[in-house]
């Protein structure tokens, strides 16, 4: 075992017990009201090791750290406790094909591994499927792996995308015993000496303007396939803030977030923000992200609980008025799970018009 693995298993060790997770109450559904259907974390954290009183979220010591909650929720209540904001990379890109390495596929050489194929990043996998590249999951024994919900779930969804892009036969699941591990790390050898010191690449950027770049091999790799994170980094140079359909709420919470009595979700609004870069260069993909929002009929009373306790704060209240910023709405179904007149119904959002900009969904005069 090398030394950054052991490293890595001391820290989970010395995690264990404390959770080493962070749980931001404030964007629970359930702590929002009893009345919200959501058991997601609790009915399917693999060691059950969540509980969800009437005032408070505990992170029992039975926890594991397999993280598997932080991707569970829609409102991203729980986070990791870690000093730096930037992710690991979990995937590996070998000739335009993109890898995902289950932890229990036991390759030593291999350090850059997910715990479950459910962490895979799926507008990394959709950016990946679309250009026509090749995606890989390499599993090992998932049907008694206590992760096998989440392992299932992921396989009907990334098929789900691949049927939509007509990319099914680019995307392989593949078992470890199946797997030629000898000839993937000799590729993966060659790859490494191809990409030693920096390389000279070409082309046209994802801005449509010519490029001239040196980049050393772990940027070779981000670029090989340009997932939603790299591409937002590049978007991003030339975007304000103001340019964001949520820009007001995005700066207050951002310039002022420590003043506010709410705790921020930074990675609500990081996820968020990842989703509208991908989709202002993806606009035809909107209805693949299963983005569903609310509308209200008549039956509305204007009685406040939606807005009072919606969670992102994506409905208010403004002049008789009751507002939506769809970009804010993580489809959690608590309005919809708290009205008691059967006033607010979910639907799915089919372009990017429909999650751009705060719009009016119910005017009392309407209803008067």
């Amino acid at each position: 075992m090398n030394p950054l693995s052991l490293f890595n298993l001391l820290e989970k060790f010395l995690n264990n017990g404390e959770g080493g997770i962070s749980v931001n109450r404030d964007y629970c559904v359930r702590l929002k009201s009893p009345m919200a259907s959501c058991y997601e974390c609790i009915d399917r954290c693999p060691d059950l090791s969540i509980k969800i009183t009437d005032a408070d979220i505990q992170i029992l010591k039975s926890c594991t750290n397999c993280n598997a909650c932080l991707y569970m929720c829609p409102n991203y209540v729980f986070g990791i406790k870690q000093k730096s904001d930037e992710e690991p990379e979990k995937r590996l890109v070998i000739n335009n094909s993109l890898y995902y390495f289950c932890s229990k596929t036991n390759i030593e050489k291999i350090d850059d591994k997910i715990e479950c194929i459910h962490e895979a990043d799926t507008l990394d996998i959709i950016t990946c499927l679309k250009e026509g590249n090749n995606l890989f999951f390499i599993t090992g024994d998932c049907n008694s792996c206590k992760y096998n919900y989440f392992h299932n779930k992921t396989i009907k969804r990334v098929k789900e995308i691949a049927g939509f892009l007509n990319a099914e036969e680019n995307f392989k699941e593949v078992h470890i015993n199946e797997f030629d591990t000898r000839l993937f790390l000799d590729a993966l050898k060659n790859d490494a000496h191809k990409t030693e010191g920096s390389i000279k690449t070409g082309g046209r950027d994802g801005a449509g303007n010519d490029k001239d770049e040196s980049l050393d091999r772990r940027e070779f790799f981000k670029n090989s396939i340009e997932g939603i994170k790299n591409n937002a980094k590049k978007f991003t140079q030339d975007l304000s803030v103001g340019d964001l359909p949520f820009s007001e709420l995005y700066s207050n919470y951002i310039d002022f977030g420590d003043k506010n009595d709410k705790k921020i979700n930074k990675l609500l609004l990081k996820k968020r923000k990842d989703i509208f870069l991908f989709l202002k260069n993806n606009k035809g993909l909107t209805a693949l992200l299963n983005i569903r929002l609310p509308k209200l009929n008549k039956n509305c009373v204007f009685c406040g609980n939606c807005w009072e306790l919606c969670p992102t704060g994506a409905l208010s209240c403004e002049k008789n008025k009751i507002l939506l910023e769809p970009f804010l709405c993580t489809g959690c179904n608590l309005c919809k799970d708290i009205c008691s007149f059967g006033a607010v119904r979910m639907y799915k959002a089919k372009n990017l018009k429909e999650i751009s900009k705060q719009r009016i969904l119910l005017s009392q005069d309407e209803i008067l």
